[in-house]
């Protein structure tokens, strides 16, 4: 077995305490369910899961990329539209 890297990430402390729980129930450590999930990336060329937009969001990329659906406006008026919604 080649030497381990050591690294550091920053992750959600919720996600990583309840994560090392179930980790714990299949006998594996937190370093060894990433080890898993970074080999299976390297294996499947990608994330090992789909993930998904939603369909409206999905929409307005599409928009977007079409210029559908867009309002043409100077930076001002960008300006006053975002002080808007910030101060209904």
């Amino acid at each position: 077995m080649t030497a381990r890297k050591q690294t550091s990430i920053k992750v959600d402390p919720v996600a990583w305490e309840e994560a090392k729980k179930i980790f714990k129930e299949y006998g594996i450590t937190a370093s060894d369910a990433i080890n898993i999930f970074l080999n299976e990336v390297r294996m499947v060329g990608g994330l090992p899961f789909e993930m998904k937009l939603p369909k409206e969001t999905l929409e307005a990329i599409k928009d977007t990329r079409e210029h559908r659906n867009m309002i043409d406006m100077n930076l001002n008026e960008f300006k006053e539209l975002l002080n808007e919604t910030k101060h209904p």
